[in-house]
Parts: structure tokens; C-alpha cells; sequence
């Protein structure tokens, strides 16, 4: 019994030393260490999506206020409106309490006095140009953690005055955790999102993680065939083979393994700020998570293990004769599969919707998973005619490259999958944030600096005066009071009446009646800044101009238009700071640059360039350790050329043929499979949009990648010959 027992430590032993003098073992140690952790790092990424996720929504019931039943007693008043930040809407709450026992919201360490108002971390460190400490009152303190559904989330407490305690609806609550809808951040997450992310991770990042394993497992493995052929001949089992490439690939996955928990380790022990989007993880959602993040490096070095066991290819026959290789049953699987996968994606893209959306991704992912499969098969079934005709020519180059070609099929895919594959992540993630960017204001138009000299200001009936609100303006401010004149809100109907002192209504180029008159104006002649910030409430209608006090000129809502004149510019924060604490606590600010556009689908979107760098990156990675991989097989079978040929130009020669060429016309075949997928999710004003210049751009990156690797491949053969001798192998 001790025979059996001792040997799967002994193909350990022999796979571990086999490792360390093979040829391209540093290579190969390199390759599948980077791979390994990279794969605990992508895994670690889903589990704390979710945690982040599970987390987020558990502080959001618990600071949901409790409303006050019929008949029972409040304890204190609660209301919460939307504010905005360079576009980005964030809530603020309004509360007052009405017993000394009254609960603390979550995050609080006690209630702001009147006038005062506790922020976020996030809006308290905001650009002081913004006025944030005191656009609500007084800033006395912060929000702790337990009250924000993240780290970075921008929330405000607000405390009113006396004098503005009434101006906005305050609903009576008696304390705080109730299940249902949130408010702030979580808001605006709607509930299919977590899927949707999810969707992205695969797509994106583990799409290309797996590229990278699957690179890593066959770089520098040619030594490991040998010897698994060897094996096989003196009759060994598969367990016996197995155990040996389990033990070639231990140090550097288990190393991996090591290195990626330490990359995770700090999202842990700190909170992060992600770069580019400005997202915060929590760490106490990712210790909350401790048991499925030990997991991963666990599951990852399995993983691995299982692919450098699984990617052996078949064995070879001994028949010299040039003939395309089949690939076996996954290259078959794949191209079948393939124009399967290409029809659903077409149709499923062209249905639009949520749930079609998901579908298409899927079927995007099954394209670009298989067309590598069926581009070495395509090249390899060609590969024979051209072999001839290059025999015929007297070309041996040629010769040599397509005979690999027609005889190594799968060569060609690792080579191309890479390239191919960062196509699909390169390609999705422009197409999806064009989607996203059509339903959504720009952010960077914000954040551009240009001045705005507008700002509509809305207000509920609750609100204060208007000359209070006009007092507390900044200097060299101008406002008129806006209404509809017509029982009709759409803008349909009837014309908005304008009433202003005089002096606001030349300044907004208005016509000045005289005391019970009005004036009519035409919406082509009305001012150009009006009639863009206002278009979304009063659509293309004319104004009524009335001269008189700047009053609520609706039954409902309150119209205010602030401006300067149309060369200065108008200070925003602080007309957002008097409506807040003059006007109204409800009161809804829209600069003109802004107008009824809600920016958070842009916001949003910048996860998609984020993921697809990193994917981008991931499969670069990978394309350099497939490449070097084929590198040293290509030096190697072209090495005894060197006592036929003097020079070295038949190695490069062959290097464009067997290794630039395929990759070229892969990178061609890729970018064009990108435009036809991405046929069914344009056109239409709410479509995507193809990038002529990204197309440019990928189509000048494939022919730069088949340069350097035909270029880096000749050199490499070159100089292998050089130093080639013959050998008993």
C-alpha cells in the first residue's frame, strides 16, 4: 500500500523540480503567479460587490424614519428633498425634534440646534467655493458611518429655523428602521442593479481574467507535454500526469495566491476611494464578508490547478503530412456555437429592454469567447492551399509557417484570443456608455468651467415671501417670478406670465408696462438663457409681462428665475444657500447648464471605462505572456534551420507568416464582428453610437501588435539558432 500512497508525493517532487530547469521556466513561474492573482483580486471584486451592496441596503433600513401612526403621538418631524452637486443629486433631510426622547437618526451624536446642520463627510470636505459648511445653516458636526449607505455618500442633516420651520412638508415620525424604499444614494440604485454590475464584472474583468489564466497555463508548457507524452508511453495513468503538473505549477500559484489576499487585505482593514469614479468602499462591509473573501484564494488555487490539468492538447499523430488539425470536441463546440451566439446577440440587441439587455450581453460574451476558436480553425483549414502554393513558389517561409499553422491550430487561437477578446471588452464598454450617455446630462460639461448666468428656482406653496428670498441674494443678482397663465402645466396652453420689478425685467431684455398693463413677447424674442432654462416646464410659449413684486404667481408651486446679466456670472452656491434658508427647505435649484436633466446615468457610467481599463490591462497581460510563450516555441522548432540557411531572414520571414499575419487578420476579424453586434443596439435617439475613430484606433493597434510580435519573434528565433546545438530529446 505504501507504493500507491508515495506516488502522487513523488509526481509532486518530479513536476516541482521539472519546473525549475525546464526551459522558460522563470517564464511560465511568472506567468501563472501574475495570473493567480490577479484571479483572487477579480474574484475578491465580486464578493464585495455584493457585500457592498447587502451592506449599503442594511444602513438604509436602518435610518429610514418610522412614521407616526393614525392617533399616536410624533416624536419628530421628518421631510427629505433632493440637492444637487455638479449635477449629482443627494438628499437632504430636514428634522426637528419634538420630545426630548426624540431618537437619534443613525450617524447622528446628537440634534443639530435651529439653524444648524450636520454633513457627511463627503459634503464637509467639499470645495470650499461651494459654501456646503453653510448652505444649509451652520455646520455642527459630521455623520458617522452607521448613518451613510456609504462611505462617500453625500447626505445633509438640516435643523431649520423657526421662521422656516413651516415652509416645507414635515411628516411625524416616532424613531427609525423601517424595511421599503431609502432615501439618498440608494435612491437612485435601482433594484436590477446589482445584476447589472454583475453583468459587467463578467464581461469585463473576469471575461479577461480567465483569457489571462488560460495564457498563463500554457505559456512554456511545451516541456510539460513532453513529459506528459513520456509518461503516458511508460504508462502512466492520467492521476500520475496530472500530479506532475499539479506539481510544476504549486510554487507559483500557491505565491499567487499569497500576493493577491495581500492586494485584498487593505480594502479590509481601510476605506478605499476607487479612482476615476470617486466610489468608497466600505471596509466594514468587507469584514463583514471575511468568510466568502478567504474563500476566493482558496477556490482560485483549485482553479488553477484544474487548468493546467485540463489544457493539455491531444496527442499528436506521426504523420508528417500536411493536413488542417481538427482542435477536438471544445473547438468543434465552438464553432458551432459561435454563429448562434452572433444571431441571439443581434436579435436580443435590437428588442431593447432590461431584460433583453441581459440576454445580449450574455450572447456577446459567447461570441467573443468562441471566435478565436474559429479563426485558428478557419486559418488552419486554409493553411494546406497555401502551403502548396508556397512550395510551389519555392517559398520556404511560407512553407514553414502555414505547415505550423495547418498542423498547430491551437497556437494560433492562444496567440489571437487575447486581441480579440480586448476587441469585445474595448468595443461593449464604448457602446454601453454611448447608451448610457443619450439618457443623461454630461458631467463633464459641469466640471468644464464655463459660467452660468441662470438658475431656475421651484418652491412648494409652503414657501416663504419672495422679496425675503430676494434680499438674501448675492449682490448683482436680478429675479423675476414666473406663472402660468393658462390652466394647462405641459406648456401647451397659454403663455407664462414674467412679473418683476422693472429694473429685473430690462435686465432680461423685457419690455416694462405701465402699472396695470401687460406686455406680450414672443418666444423667438425672448431672452435665449430663458427660454433654455425654462423650455422643460413652459415649453415654446410666449410671456405676459407684468410689472410688480417678485410673488408666487401659481396656486401651487412658487417660479423664481435668478440671472445676471448674460457676460457675468451668477454664484450659484450662494443662490442655492438663500432659497434653502430664505425661501424654502424644499426649495429645487437648476442652474441652466443643468435644466431638467438628471446627470447620474453619467455619473454612473464611468464604472464602464473603469472596468474595461482594467480588463483592457488584464488582457494585454495576457497577450505578452501568450505571445512570449509562442516566442520560445518559435525559436525553438525553427533553431536547426540554422545549419541549412545563412541568414537570418528566413526566421523573419516565417515570423510574418506564421505569427503577424493571423494576428492582423484576427484583429481585422474582431473589429469587424465588433460593428456587426453592435448594429443592434444603435440608432434611435436613445441608441448607441458607433466610434468611427475607435474602430481607427483598434484596427491601427491589431497591425501594430502583429509589427512587434512578427518583429520580436524573427529576433528571437535569430538569435536561438545561433546558440542551438543538437540534442538527444
Amino acid at each position: 500500500m505504501r507504493g500507491p500512497q508515495r506516488l502522487p508525493r513523488q509526481m509532486l517532487r518530479m513536476g516541482n523540480a521539472a519546473a525549475r530547469k525546464s526551459e522558460g521556466g522563470r517564464g511560465r513561474f511568472l506567468a501563472l503567479l501574475v495570473a493567480t492573482a490577479v484571479s483572487v483580486v477579480a474574484g475578491a471584486a465580486v464578493v464585495t460587490s455584493f457585500a457592498t451592496f447587502d451592506g449599503r441596503e442594511t444602513r438604509g433600513e436602518a435610518r429610514n424614519p418610522v412614521m407616526a401612526a393614525k392617533g399616536q403621538e410624533p416624536k419628530a418631524l421628518w421631510g427629505r428633498y433632493w440637492e444637487n452637486y455638479q449635477g449629482r443629486q443627494f438628499s437632504v433631510v430636514v428634522v426637528e425634534p419634538l420630545t426630548d426622547d426624540a431618537p437619534l437618526p443613525p450617524g447622528l451624536e446628537r440634534w443639530p440646534g435651529p439653524g444648524e446642520a450636520a454633513l457627511s463627510p463627503a459634503l464637509a470636505d467639499g470645495p470650499p467655493s461651494e459654501d456646503l459648511r453653510r448652505r444649509y445653516g451652520k455646520m455642527t458636526g459630521r455623520i458617522g458611518s452607521a448613518g451613510l449607505a456609504t462611505p462617500g455618500e453625500r447626505l445633509a442633516y438640516m435643523r431649520p429655523g423657526k421662521a422656516m420651520l413651516d415652509s416645507s412638508y414635515l411628516d411625524g415620525i416616532v424613531g427609525f428602521g423601517s424595511p421599503g424604499p431609502s432615501f439618498g444614494d440608494l435612491r437612485l440604485i435601482e433594484p436590477e442593479q446589482r445584476q447589472q454590475l454583475l453583468m459587467l464584472l463578467a464581461v469585463l474583468v473576469l471575461l479577461p481574467t480567465a483569457g489571462l489564466a488560460v495564457a498563463a497555463a500554457r505559456m512554456g508548457a511545451q516541456g510539460q507535454d513532453h513529459r506528459a507524452a513520456l509518461l503516458r508511453a511508460l504508462g502512466a495513468g492520467r492521476a500520475a500526469v496530472a500530479w506532475m503538473d499539479v506539481g510544476a505549477a504549486a510554487r507559483p500559484v500557491i505565491t499567487g495566491a499569497v500576493f493577491g489576499s495581500v492586494a485584498v487585505a487593505p480594502f479590509a482593514l481601510w476605506d478605499v476611494r476607487l479612482p476615476w469614479i470617486g466610489f468608497t468602499l466600505a471596509s466594514d462591509d468587507l469584514r463583514d464578508a471575511a468568510g466568502e473573501l478567504a474563500a476566493v484564494p482558496v477556490g482560485v488555487v483549485a482553479m488553477m490547478f484544474a487548468l493546467v490539468v485540463w489544457v493539455h492538447p491531444r496527442q499528436e499523430t506521426d504523420s508528417t503530412r500536411v493536413r488542417a488539425g481538427s482542435g477536438g470536441r471544445v473547438r468543434r463546440l465552438a464553432m458551432s456555437a459561435c454563429p448562434v451566439f452572433a444571431a441571439l446577440a443581434l436579435v436580443l440587441g435590437s428588442l431593447g429592454g432590461s431584460g433583453s439587455a441581459f440576454g445580449y450581453l450574455v450572447a456577446v460574451v459567447g461570441v467573443w469567447v468562441t471566435v478565436p476558436s474559429v479563426i485558428g480553425w478557419a486559418m488552419a483549414r486554409l493553411a494546406p492551399r497555401t502551403a502548396l502554393s508556397a512550395r510551389r513558389r519555392g517559398d520556404t517561409a511560407g512553407l514553414l509557417a502555414f505547415r505550423g499553422i495547418a498542423a498547430h491550430p491551437g497556437v494560433i487561437v492562444r496567440l489571437v484570443a487575447a486581441l480579440v477578446i480586448a476587441t469585445g471588452v474595448i468595443g461593449q464598454t464604448q457602446l454601453i456608455s454611448s447608451l448610457l450617455s443619450t439618457r443623461s446630462g454630461d458631467p463633464d460639461m459641469l466640471r468644464s468651467g464655463k459660467p452660468q448666468s441662470m438658475a431656475l428656482v421651484q418652491a412648494a406653496d409652503r414657501a416663504r415671501p419672495g422679496e425675503q428670498f430676494r434680499a438674501a441674494l448675492p449682490e448683482g443678482s436680478h429675479m423675476v417670478a414666473l406663472g402660468h397663465s393658462g390652466s394647462e402645466r405641459n406648456g401647451t396652453e397659454g403663455t407664462r406670465v414674467v412679473q418683476a420689478p422693472c429694473a429685473d425685467l430690462r435686465a432680461l431684455s423685457l419690455p416694462c408696462p405701465k402699472a396695470g398693463e401687460e406686455a406680450t413677447v414672443g418666444f423667438p424674442d425672448l431672452d435665449r438663457r430663458l427660454k433654455n432654462a425654462t423650455y422643460t416646464y413652459f415649453g415654446d410659449t410666449g410671456a405676459t409681462v407684468r410689472v410688480g413684486q417678485t410673488a408666487k404667481l401659481d396656486r401651487d408651486d412658487a417660479w423664481y428665475v435668478v440671472f445676471t446679466a448674460a457676460d457675468e456670472a451668477l454664484d450659484i452656491p450662494a443662490v442655492k444657500k438663500a432659497a434653502r434658508l430664505a425661501l424654502s427647505t424644499d426649495a429645487n435649484i437648476k442652474p441652466m447648464l443643468e435644466g431638467n436633466k438628471s446627470f447620474t446615468l453619467g455619473y454612473q457610467s464611468r464604472w464602464l471605462p473603469f472596468l474595461g481599463a482594467v480588463g483592457t490591462v488584464v488582457l494585454a497581460v495576457a497577450m505578452v505572456f501568450a505571445a512570449f510563450s509562442e516566442f520560445l516555441r518559435f525559436a525553438r522548432s525553427l533553431a536547426p534551420l540554422a545549419v541549412l540557411t545563412g541568414n537570418g531572414r528566413i526566421f523573419r520571414t516565417t515570423a510574418v507568416w506564421a505569427l503577424g499575419v493571423p494576428v492582423a487578420v484576427a484583429g481585422v476579424l474582431g473589429l469587424a464582428m465588433y460593428v456587426v453586434l453592435g448594429q443592434a443596439v444603435t440608432g434611435g435617439p436613445y441608441g448607441a453610437e458607433l466610434s468611427g475613430r475607435l474602430c481607427l484606433v483598434l484596427l491601427l493597434a491589431a497591425v501594430a501588435v502583429a509589427v512587434v510580435i512578427a518583429w520580436v519573434a524573427g529576433r528571437a528565433a535569430e538569435r536561438g539558432s545561433r546558440r542551438w546545438v543538437p540534442r538527444a530529446d
